[in-house]
């Protein structure tokens, strides 16, 4: 809801409440953002009065002593009146570089949808409130966006020349916020390849902390999401602040403390390099950013991004949709394989219920190694006879989907495109432009390139009966040319590639990749349905990839594979069950040589497939919370219609453990739940010699007579069971069965290795 009166604005979500002023010199503040309120009035013990101003800020008013902008919560700052936070928009013409931006015109509006950038779909209500310089002719737009049944806001800005002198736009930030400090703290993720989302938190003292990716995608090092959180605020309780952008390039973020403790936030184009020129009557409208508060601790504000993801950013026809449990051929065979080998792969597959075949790298031109190929999208007949239409009906032919991995804009050196079109890659046609994987990056701000990329796409989709795209991009922009808008321009044709493409195939599940989590974000999870997050399938590194993920993203956008025991990225060796109890979390998948099965990791896998399909709403759809660390261990839990699931996971197993409870949070209190164990396997070869305690004959700890036996053969892991009601469950939590502690063994006790896990199924009676 919105409402506006005398110089103010109110801003009401379902349980926030932003309130807007402009009686001050009509510059637009903030003069509340928190819980939500039932009028203006009772804001006005909220807000501070300052009577003068302090030290040596200027006056930007005579007339008013205690008017200064650098007092004010401003929603747009600018250069050379008195504001010395960082701004949050610069620009210049040939006249000034100075620019006093107050208040124009206030208007509510049916909601704008423009398509230079993907936004929100299905917005309620709309507030736009022009900012003027008219000494310079110069319009800024401030756009608010509300959600019915949401604690999202949206914000843009766009700037406008209504100048004959041309406008360049040096920094042009999409949403400000200022906060009082309540001794603050910003969580925010840091990570590389294979060590994406790791989640750090750092307390804000005075200066200006800046996350940011200059790598012409969002990036692995900085993920746009990220929380400020005032002292004492944990996964339940407390308040908290939560911002995102809908944005795939370059980005920047900060947090900034003034000399007076004031908070000052900024979210937009990261603006190094920027320089954006605008004639008169030209515009330039900046990505959606997202923010929310909370005032029950980040637990409730994730809740409300993974939401409101599902609800107005995933494309409709997939945001509610269920996923199919995909076998993937990468790490199974990487490139080098033929007809008869994938058609092993998707038999084996078929029958172990899987539904969905995915042909990874390796399939096309001569692509042998990371050397060749790329660009060449013609499929390789020496190596796949009859094509991908062969592939993709002997799949359907055995229940299966069929989808194929593309990394469309990227080209080989050794290729075809690039010996017919070398001016096609990204250069700045001076220095020899530097590889990454091998490959250079195609310039997508090129309309004929853009042209070819949406071809050679469709080319494939239409080559056979394919259902899935696995859309890669696999290194870093360098070397672009001299433009001040370029990887602006790039992002901007890729989103019109895309646009393209899921209009002409809407019935495509599209996954985004970039070398995993290198462009995990909602602009685009505006476009593709779902992400793979990391390249690492290690389980416990995987894990915690995944619950940093957790915080700003839901399940349902998660893509996440159980691969072999030992883990190609760390050599870890852990259980095909601890494997599946982190991949099956959000969106399922395999990724192991499935003619290296043993017997018993066939029947383990049946089951994790079988149990996956009985629960897979809540593991796709199912709001995901963190309940607690403990020692050794971390627990997580997913919940959707009555039905909550939770892990358990371990990190390094301990003698003589505590006796450990599972809590599970926003529970029924008057509902009673009946609750389950998932049953795992318990491996006879990680027994070790002990196993000799219990054998009438000795049996050598890493011999063939063991070997043979754990290949074919396991028992139970322990089970519980029971009743408990929603209120017990969330204030005491159930008992878990005993640790192994070095002696003795029943089938109650719970034998946990390194890095193991358990799962726990809890259903409203």
């Amino acid at each position: 809801m919105i409402e506006v009166r005398d110089k103010e604005v109110l801003l009401s979500t379902k349980s926030t409440s932003y309130l807007l002023s402009y009686s001050k010199a009509n510059y637009l503040t903030c003069e509340y953002y928190g819980s939500r309120l039932s009028s203006f009035e009772e804001a006005k013990p909220l807000v501070s009065d300052l009577i003068i101003n302090q030290g040596t800020e200027l006056n930007i008013d005579d007339k008013n002593l205690n008017l200064s902008l650098n007092q004010m919560k401003l929603e747009l700052s600018t250069l050379g009146r008195g504001d010395f936070f960082s701004p949050s928009l610069i620009i210049k013409n040939s006249r000034s570089m100075i620019f006093d931006f107050k208040v124009d015109k206030v208007e509510v509006v049916k909601p704008i949808i423009h398509n230079i950038l993907p936004m929100p779909r299905d917005p309620s209500e709309e507030l736009v409130i022009c900012l003027a310089d008219n000494d310079m002719h110069v319009v800024v737009e401030l756009h608010y966006i509300l959600y019915s049944e949401s604690d999202i806001i949206c914000r843009y800005i766009k700037v406008i020349n209504q100048d004959s002198q041309p406008l360049h736009i040096l920094k042009a930030m999409s949403m400000q916020l200022g906060l009082v400090n309540h001794n603050s703290t910003l969580v925010s993720y840091y990570g590389n390849w294979a060590n994406e989302l790791n989640v750090q938190q750092t307390k804000i003292t005075h200066g200006r902390i800046v996350n940011e990716s200059l790598t012409g995608s969002s990036s692995n090092r900085h993920n746009p999401f990220f929380i400020v959180k005032e002292d004492n605020c944990n996964a339940i309780n407390g308040n908290c602040y939560g911002y995102n952008l809908i944005y795939s390039s370059n980005f920047e973020e900060s947090v900034e403390m003034d000399s007076f403790s004031k908070i000052r936030v900024q979210v937009g184009i990261n603006s190094t390099l920027f320089d954006k020129s605008l004639l008169q009557g030209e515009s330039f409208v900046t990505p959606c950013a997202l923010l929310s508060y909370s005032s029950n601790g980040y637990n409730k504000l994730s809740k409300e991004f993974q939401t409101f993801i599902n609800n107005h950013i995933v494309k409709k026809k997939f945001n509610f949709e269920s996923r199919p449990i995909a076998y993937n051929s990468w790490e199974s065979c990487y490139y080098k394989y033929n007809k008869r080998k994938i058609k092993s792969l998707i038999r084996k597959a078929s029958k172990l219920k899987m539904e969905l075949f995915v042909l990874d790298d390796g399939w096309f031109a001569n692509r042998n190694d990371d050397a060749h190929g790329l660009g060449d999208w013609e499929v390789n007949r020496r190596k796949l006879p009859g094509g991908l239409k062969s592939l993709a009906n002997y799949a359907i032919k055995k229940k299966m989907k069929f989808g194929i991995w593309m990394e469309p804009e990227m080209v080989n050196e050794n290729s075809r495109l690039y010996k017919n079109h070398p001016t096609w890659i990204i250069q700045d046609g001076i220095h020899t432009p530097i590889k990454g994987r091998n490959q250079y990056v195609l310039d997508l701000t090129k309309k004929e390139v853009q042209d070819f990329v949406f071809d050679s796409v469709s080319k494939v989709i239409e080559s056979a009966d394919i259902s899935y795209v696995k859309w890669d991009y696999n290194r870093n922009i360098s070397d672009m040319p001299n433009s001040g808008t370029f990887f602006y321009d790039y992002i901007c044709g890729l989103y019109s590639v895309l646009n393209r493409i899921v209009d002409k195939y809407p019935y495509i599940l599209f996954e985004n990749c970039a070398s995993g989590g290198n462009r995990f974000d909602l602009g685009m999870l505006s476009f593709f349905q779902q992400s793979w997050i990391s390249d690492n399938t290690d389980s416990f590194k995987r894990g915690e990839i995944q619950k940093g993920a957790r915080l700003g993203y839901p399940l349902s956008v998660m893509s996440n594979h159980v691969s072999g025991k030992t883990s190609n990225q760390l050599l870890r060796y852990t259980s095909l069950d601890s494997k599946f109890n982190v991949a099956c979390f959000g969106i399922l998948g395999y990724e192991l040589n499935l003619c290296d099965l043993k017997p018993v990791d066939i029947k383990c896998i049946k089951k994790q497939i079988l149990f996956y399909k009985k629960h897979r709403d809540v593991f796709q759809l199912g709001v995901s919370s963190f309940i607690g660390r403990d020692d050794n261990s971390y627990s997580i839990q997913a919940q959707h219609n009555g039905k909550i699931i939770a892990a358990k996971y371990y990190t390094h197993t301990i003698p003589n453990p505590k006796e450990y409870h599972l809590r599970l949070l926003d529970t029924e209190k008057n509902c009673d739940y009946s609750f389950y164990s998932r049953i795992q396997n318990r491996d006879f070869a990680r027994f070790g010699s002990l196993i000799n305690m219990v054998s009438p004959i000795h049996i050598k700890e890493d011999g063939a007579l063991i070997h043979f036996i754990s290949n074919r053969f396991t028992m139970d892991g322990e089970y519980i069971h029971g009743i408990i009601s929603g209120k017990i469950l969330e204030n005491s939590g159930i008992a878990l069965p005993m640790l192994w502690s070095g002696t003795g063994i029943s089938n109650s006790m719970s034998i946990i290795h390194d890095f193991d896990s358990r799962l726990y199924v809890f259903e409203k009676c």
